[in-house]
């Protein structure tokens, strides 16, 4: 059976007391190895450094690319441009310790028996942090990827709820009252 995240693994033992560097692309492919995931499209480039120097051993994670999301006003699919870093550490634990135990989310805890570090669900974990919790394009209804047909039938239907209701007539006298 084949490891489908084996570039996802950066090794660990062997490696000298310095720093090192690693870089990776998080595409379609990538994310079509997670069920339920946000992240349909994307070009996201990685860089990693993991500083051995001191212990914890420590792993600098930057994620820059173009994810594409949904947009939350006219629900067409849109780029949103993603810059995050990320840090994590890297510890070694005794063999007769439960390294589920003590888990914390910033720390990685390897056994000593552990060759590497499997990224893959960090990376997954972290692009989609990096998504804004609100997605609207940087100019509503005026980009080729605004879905101007829902965008259209938003705007009607808030004039028509207005003039039709009478509720939104009373609120509109007590808002002119207020104002």
């Amino acid at each position: 059976m084949s490891d489908v995240f084996k570039e996802y693994k950066i090794p660990f033992a062997g490696l000298r007391r310095e720093t090192h560097e690693f870089d990776f692309v998080l595409d379609e492919s990538f994310f079509a190895n997670f069920e339920n995931t946000l992240i349909r499209k994307c070009q996201v480039q990685v860089h990693v450094a993991l500083d051995k120097t001191q212990e914890p051993a420590v792993l600098e994670i930057d994620l820059d690319g173009t994810v594409w999301s949904d947009c939350d006003k006219c629900t067409a699919s849109i780029p949103i441009a993603i810059h995050q870093s990320f840090t994590l550490f890297v510890k070694n634990t005794p063999a007769d310790t439960d390294s589920e135990a003590d888990d914390v989310e910033e720390i990685i805890y390897l056994a000593k028996d552990d060759n590497e570090i499997n990224l893959s669900q960090h990376l997954y974990e972290f692009a989609h942090l990096s998504i804004p919790v609100h997605v609207i394009c940087d100019n509503p209804g005026k980009t080729d990827y605004c879905d101007q047909d829902i965008l259209q039938r938003l705007e009607g239907d808030t004039n028509n709820e207005e003039s039709s209701d009478p509720r939104w007539a009373a609120l509109n006298k007590l808002k002119d009252k207020l104002n």
